[in-house]
């Protein structure tokens, strides 16, 4: 399956979203992100499994932890 990313606002933001992410069996990376690539300008970004993404974007909701762009859902990784 394909990965997708998840444009995050802060390393501590990332950190806390990969900790929930395991916590919730989902495998998930802290990764670097070019700016040029989201539209805010994300350095920093969560590498997930494409098929993850709703329920690991969920958990980011009921956390209240911000994100910014999704890369790679469509087509727009690597």
């Amino acid at each position: 399956m394909a990965d997708c990313v998840i444009g995050m606002r802060s390393q501590f933001s990332a950190e806390k979203a990969r900790r929930c992410a395991v916590m919730e069996k989902i495998s998930a990376e802290v990764v670097s992100v070019d700016p040029s690539v989201t539209k805010r300008g994300c350095s920093i970004g969560i590498r997930i499994n494409c098929s993850e993404i709703d329920k690991f974007l969920n958990i980011l909701d009921k956390k209240k932890i911000p994100y910014g762009d999704i890369i790679g859902r469509g087509g727009r990784l690597g």
